[in-house]
């Protein structure tokens, strides 16, 4: 009777071997990475060129943010918030693909992709 399941820890080790390569290539991501991210910088006339390109495009709403507003910190997902006016573009390339919203008489500049705060302009 031993010699009949002789053969089934082998068998075990290599299923278990393949199940482990096999999670290894679906693609699993790691976690978000927790570095603060920071905007690239820019000169005060740049500054106050973004300032006043965000005021005029007149934001239907002001945001009422729960968080600390720092450089680093993540905001909610569920935050309604803007892409940056396409005149900022042209006046900072650099900040061309972040987000934006108003909280606190601040402009919040949001990394889309990780949700954190990059950079805090004074309106």
């Amino acid at each position: 009777m031993r010699k009949r399941f002789a053969f089934l820890p082998p068998v075990f080790a290599l299923l278990l071997s393949a199940a482990g390569v096999q999670a290894q290539s679906t693609g699993a991501t790691a976690p978000p990475s927790t570095a603060t991210t920071v905007a690239p910088k820019i000169s005060a006339e740049q500054e106050n060129r973004i300032r006043d390109s965000v005021k005029n495009a007149k934001v239907d709403h002001v945001a009422k943010l729960a968080i600390p507003l720092t450089v680093g910190a993540e905001v909610p997902r569920n935050l309604h918030f803007y892409p940056m006016p396409k005149e900022v573009a042209e006046i900072a390339p650099e900040y061309g693909g972040y987000f934006y919203v108003v909280a606190a008489e601040k402009i919040v500049v949001i990394d889309p992709l990780s949700y954190r705060i990059v950079a805090i302009l004074p309106v």
